[in-house]
């Protein structure tokens, strides 16, 4: 019994999250859904995040840098002494080679090396490459409002195209039913002699009409229903259930001009920065002050100094 229970509680709690997946995704869901998978968007969105980098690399231009390097080595040298010959008669009288000796040196060698820098003016390079890099944002800012408004266009005419087909499927079925009376009745009146066979071809030929209409129907349903699913990425099962209303809204107000165009406005921006850039490489022969700082270590450790006589 207790195991009984167990199953219907978990079966009541998990029934509401089954019937949340097999419901009709909205408008607003279709949209969200398509901007998280429009490959254009996301690519403007990595391209922005590359430039913010580029921003903070260039804040980052005047802060002090530290490399360090070492060394590491094993030494191991041999050199051959030969003792002169000392004559200081009659005090000592030392024969040439009397205290020849080979000398060895082992052990491991170690250098360091430390290297700061700081850049203190860099001729009006950075300062252009600041402009070049901001009006460069402000370029990909206004794409990237022009590519989300060409997916809600692209979902907003899915969206009512889908709404008239269902506005056509009413009026196929209501077509139908009309049919079908009609039938009916010339049926009637072809047993009773009222209208000839040629006459009753008539029903048939706008029941032909009719079932091309259909087809025609399912057609162009499951072509919206296939542009949904690559643009929303949602299954068509779900988009199956939408049932979606056309409603009127109002007209934007129309651009003033060309110069109002998103492409427009992002291009002058983009000239603006190449300008900047351009600026920025005309800054060569301008001096540059650096400060620069360097240290150095060596040491030998374990060494071991032998001396052999010959």
């Amino acid at each position: 019994m207790k195991n009984n229970l167990l199953i219907f509680a978990f079966s009541f709690l998990a029934f509401p999250a089954f019937c949340r997946a097999q419901s009709a995704p909205d408008f607003k869901e279709l949209l969200d859904s398509a901007m998280v998978r429009d490959s254009d968007l996301k690519m403007q969105i990595t391209q922005n995040k590359l430039t913010d980098l580029d921003e903070h690399k260039l804040k980052d231009i005047f802060l002090p840098t530290l490399e360090v390097s070492g060394q590491v080595g094993y030494l191991n040298a041999t050199a051959r002494l030969t003792s002169p010959e000392i004559n200081l008669a009659p005090f000592i009288n030392i024969p040439q080679g009397s205290f020849n000796n080979n000398l060895n040196v082992s052990g491991f060698s170690g250098i360091a090396k430390a290297d700061a820098k700081m850049l203190l003016y860099s001729g009006g390079k950075v300062k252009y490459l600041k402009k070049a890099n901001e009006e460069k944002k402000i370029s990909e800012d206004i794409l990237l409002e022009k590519t989300k408004d060409d997916v809600v266009a692209n979902i907003s005419k899915a969206y009512d195209q889908l709404a008239l087909i269902h506005q056509s499927k009413k009026v196929l079925d209501e077509s139908k039913k009309r049919l079908d009376i009609n039938r009916k009745t010339a049926d009637k009146a072809l047993g009773y002699g009222l209208i000839t066979p040629y006459d009753h071809k008539k029903i048939e030929l706008a029941q032909a009409t009719l079932d091309a209409k259909m087809v025609e129907y399912e057609g162009k349903k499951e072509l919206l229903l296939t542009q949904l699913y690559i643009l929303t990425g949602i299954s068509k099962e779900r988009l199956r259930l939408i049932d979606p209303v056309l409603s009127p809204v109002e007209l934007l107000s129309s651009q003033k001009g060309i110069e109002e165009r998103a492409e427009v406005r992002a291009l002058e921006h983009g000239i603006t920065a190449a300008d900047y850039k351009i600026k920025a490489e005309r800054t060569w022969m301008i001096p540059k002050v650096q400060l620069m700082a360097s240290a150095y270590y060596i040491g030998l450790y374990g060494s071991r100094i032998k001396l052999r006589k010959m």
